[in-house]
């Protein structure tokens, strides 16, 4: 993601040393620049350098992510925490990326910077634009001057427009997915986002240059914002070795020979330039526009927009997901995945009269048949599950009899999600693999048996009073 941390470092400094800065005259703002960008660049730097220890963390390999992919990563790599995962990891890089995960954040390795040319490219874009407009601001505020309050409604609706648009992406991904050809939404919301970068720097340069000759107050803008679009994909071709994301099949979303922009990108290129030319020549011909109760009312979207990005992040589920409140409810045996062979018992369905009620703290397990209860204490968590987790519990794990133990590399989603405890001894293991829900039964240790849970409307927690 954008490292917000950094820019944010930045621009308080700016705006903090703005009465110094003022006695510079002429040489205020570029000046102010300059500090910023080097507050900028020294802040990113020392954050990038963190070292974290992977000691105790989960290798990852998601269905995006295999671990043949990943095992030539030098494990002691800079992990970088703030790059979205869904932002790098697109298929080709993974063999230049690794994903570890402790509790529930990830982190990422990659051995190759080249991502970061998106993110250094809107940080400093991001800079300048908001300096530049506290800057002015400042000086109208300070003089009393209105007649640069127009420009500075445009500079602050476009300001607006890419910070909100950078917090829906930082935070949805644009619910892009790890492969090359991205969903409808992701692509759309994608397209936009270019347009919208580009259409911002144009009009926001172009504000400047409101009274000058078209050659410089719209075909200059223009041509800048089209510079920027065309740069975000240089930086995504350089992050996918060449590639670039496609947003469909069919030949308007292949890639031409030599410059690998499809005819949509191509495009998207052209409705930049159109966005940011009708803007300034709407804002030339009429010397009111945009006015207050337009520009309230864009930055209200904006502000909606950025708090719609949170809203869909997931922050909440994910929450949920820790907690256990995604597999709250009651389940039904649905089958034996594998059974000790000690055991005289066979789990079937017609043997199973068991409804299994997981709530906030217990463990509940009705017998229908008998109508008792069996009541544990759960501890909900969500931790990683290694490929051999089993194996390495069960005493078949030397014999020919491993082979019953099921295969965990088969799961890309592999997760422990409740301890279950009686009399304060480990009784079960809540697992989710993929999609499916396990109750793993521990004896003294020991791996004995793994039942397939399925969700039952049937029953709900108060048949188990």
């Amino acid at each position: 993601v954008v490292p917000y941390t950094a820019i944010c470092v930045a621009v308080i400094l700016f705006a903090a040393f703005q009465p110094l800065l003022l006695k510079m005259r002429r040489f205020a703002l570029p000046a102010g620049l300059l500090a910023s960008y080097a507050v900028f660049l020294t802040a990113e730097y020392f954050i990038e350098r963190i070292k974290l220890h992977t000691t105790g963390m989960t290798l990852v390999d998601t269905s995006s992510l295999t671990l043949e992919d990943m095992k030539n990563i030098p494990l002691s790599d800079t992990i970088d925490i703030w790059q979205a995962g869904l932002c790098i990891v697109s298929p080709e890089t993974r063999s230049q990326s690794a994903v570890y995960v402790s509790r529930d954040y990830y982190y990422y390795v990659l051995s190759n910077d080249s991502y970061k040319i998106h993110y250094y490219f809107i940080s400093l874009v991001m800079i300048t634009m908001v300096c530049v407009l506290v800057y002015g601001l400042g000086r109208m505020f300070r003089s009393g001057d209105r007649s640069e309050a127009r420009p500075l409604a445009l500079r602050g609706i476009s300001t607006a427009m890419l910070i909100s648009l950078c917090i829906f992406a930082n935070t949805t991904a644009f619910f892009r997915k790890a492969q090359a050809i991205q969903t409808p939404v992701a692509s759309i919301l994608t397209c936009l986002f270019f347009i919208a970068l580009g259409a911002s720097i144009g009009v926001y340069t172009g504000s400047f240059l409101l009274r000058k000759g078209k050659l410089q107050g719209i075909a200059l803008p223009v041509s800048l914002s089209v510079i920027a679009v065309i740069i975000m994909y240089i930086g995504e071709a350089a992050m996918m070795s060449g590639n670039l994301y496609r947003f469909g099949t069919g030949w308007f979303f292949e890639g031409l020979p030599v410059i690998s922009a499809a005819p949509v990108d191509i495009l998207v290129i052209i409705l930049t330039g159109a966005a940011a030319y009708l803007v300034l020549r709407k804002a030339r011909k009429n010397d009111n526009w945009p006015g207050k109760p337009l520009t309230i009312a864009s930055l209200t979207i904006c502000a909606v927009i950025a708090v719609l990005g949170f809203a869909f992040s997931g922050g909440s589920s994910a929450a949920s997901f820790a907690s256990g409140d995604d597999i709250y409810g009651c389940y039904e045996f649905d089958e034996c995945i594998f059974m000790n062979p000690l055991s005289s018992f066979l789990a079937a369905r017609e043997s199973m009269p068991y409804v299994y009620c997981l709530d906030e703290e217990n463990l509940l397990i009705l017998n229908t048949r008998e109508n008792n209860v069996e009541k544990y204490t759960a501890l909900y968590e969500k931790t990683p599950v290694a490929r051999d987790a089993f194996i390495s519990i069960s005493e078949l794990k030397d014999s020919p009899l491993a082979s019953r133990i099921p295969d965990l590399s088969q799961y890309k989603e592999r997760w422990l999600r409740a301890v279950i405890y009686r009399d304060d001894k480990q009784q079960y293991g809540l697992y989710r693999m993929d999609d499916e829900i396990w109750l793993v039964s521990i004896a003294r240790g020991r791996l004995w048996s793994i039942y397939r849970l399925k969700r039952t409307d049937k029953y709900n927690s108060s048949d188990f009073e």
